[in-house]
């Protein structure tokens, strides 16, 4: 839930700076069915009272008048902490959550947490990141990992999006269609790529385990980079 809470907020950011959408009805389709979205912004970077959790309409507003700058995700993990460029505390909330939301010049960036069925972001400093694949760049290499783990692996996951119990986010209208696909397809062999690595099936050998790990994480990466460029504004008209 963080990381789809992650995409859609980022995608909803761009689009209120590129596009007549309202901070109110961006807030609401990134909420979508969950039960609902809180901020807390601890360190006062968006102006919000420190003591007690705003709403997110309210803190959208704020980051769109405080922040001048379009918006990225970074989906890290240990090991693949790109394009994070910290601070450290930074760093630690977004690989606790494998997600954050932060601004492509750096400043307050948004750390999200599930909390039942409802998700809380917290507010932290982020240096600027370092972004550099754009849509087309990481689609192609998508294209191209596919194709290589599928000559490594027999039983490459390639689940149609219908099996996915939690659908792709849906971008705003502004992003072009392109982007929408992109991220839609990236989304599906990440989470089949996970779902795959959590079940090593009758394979005893250790050799081919390892082998098929090494292909699946290889696949997950480059489709955790395809759903950030996917939300990139840069690449938006792809």
């Amino acid at each position: 839930m963080p990381v789809s809470a992650a995409l859609a907020l980022a995608a909803h950011l761009n689009a209120c700076r590129h596009s007549p959408l309202s901070p109110e009805v961006a807030a609401r389709a990134v909420i979508g069915d969950h039960a609902a979205h809180h901020v807390v912004d601890v360190e006062g970077l968006l102006g919000l009272d420190p003591l007690t959790a705003s709403d997110l309409d309210r803190a959208m507003a704020a980051a769109l008048v405080l922040v001048d700058s379009d918006w990225a995700v970074a989906l890290p993990r240990p090991g693949r902490l790109a394009p994070l460029a910290g601070p450290p505390t930074l760093t630690a909330g977004a690989l606790d959550a494998g997600a954050v939301v932060l601004p492509a010049a750096g400043g307050p960036a948004w750390v999200p947490r599930a909390v039942g069925p409802a998700i809380q972001w917290q507010i932290l400093y982020a240096a600027a990141p370092r972004l550099t694949d754009t849509a087309a760049d990481a689609d192609r290499q998508l294209r191209e990992v596919v194709v290589q783990v599928g000559r490594r692996l027999s039983d490459l996951p390639l689940g149609t999006a219908e099996e996915d119990e939690a659908p792709a986010p849906i971008l705003p209208g502004c992003y072009g269609s392109r982007s929408q696909q992109l991220l839609a397809r990236a989304w599906r062999l990440s989470r089949a790529a996970e779902t795959a690595l959590a079940d090593d099936g009758d394979t005893l050998h250790v050799h081919a385990i390892s082998a098929r790990r090494n292909a699946l994480g290889e696949l997950r990466d480059a489709a955790e980079s395809a759903l950030t460029a996917a939300v990139t504004w840069t690449g938006a008209s792809a």
